[in-house]
């Protein structure tokens, strides 16, 4: 059986206590080391890098935030895996640190299961990347193919005005209107504005 050597670097006292907890009970997993913020894990990781797999952290910190904390991880040149572990939903981050040599982001939201999950495949496949379920939805929500102008007009028909009220509203005529949701129809894929609708809040892409 691998024995998986974890470090988990959280300013939150109670996530690293539950994370900790967590992973006791999971047999093939060591939490080698835990911080409380950027510096002190880089201190503690220099110290014991040869005892470690897989370094999971927190973005938001003092000190410096995982983006500044994964730069100085990298200067270190060590054969460690790395690992987000956050709240934050900025996929422009996300894809930023992923360039800069992060291996895997997690949302603090997924099951425990997941998170852990993850942390085993990323150390069994050092050549592989992984992003957490809700990670891939997140990104999804905002790569909408719907301009602002659409998702307002989308949203209204949603909420049940017709094209009329609509261009009273946007102060456009019936035909701009109605040019709009022809354009929205085939970014969608969509037959009528039911089925716009539909797959629009299907993606979170409107709320109404």
């Amino acid at each position: 059986m691998n024995n998986y050597r974890l470090m988990f670097v959280d300013d939150h006292p109670l996530i690293i206590e539950g994370m900790v907890n967590i992973a006791k009970e999971v047999p093939d997993i060591q939490v080698i080391a835990t911080a409380r913020n950027g510096l002190d894990a880089l201190k503690k990781i220099s110290l014991i890098a040869d005892q470690l797999d897989l370094v999971i952290f927190d973005y938001s910190m003092p000190l410096m935030d995982g983006k500044q904390f994964l730069y100085q991880l990298n200067q270190l040149n060590l054969n460690l895996r790395k690992m987000l572990l956050t709240t934050i939903e900025e996929p422009t981050i996300f894809e930023s640190m992923l360039q800069d040599g992060l291996d895997g982001i997690v949302l603090k939201m997924a099951p425990v299961t997941e998170i852990l999950q993850t942390a085993k495949f990323l150390i069994d496949n050092p050549q592989s990347s992984v992003i957490g379920t809700e990670v891939k939805q997140l990104t999804a929500r905002k790569q909408t193919p719907l301009t602002t102008q659409d998702s307002r007009i989308l949203t209204l028909i949603a909420q049940g005005y017709h094209v009329k009220e609509i261009a009273k509203k946007l102060s456009y005529s019936e035909r701009t209107i109605k040019y709009h949701l022809t354009e929205i129809y085939q970014k969608l894929g969509a037959a009528n504005r039911a089925q716009a609708v539909a797959i629009a809040v299907s993606h979170n892409w409107i709320n109404f």
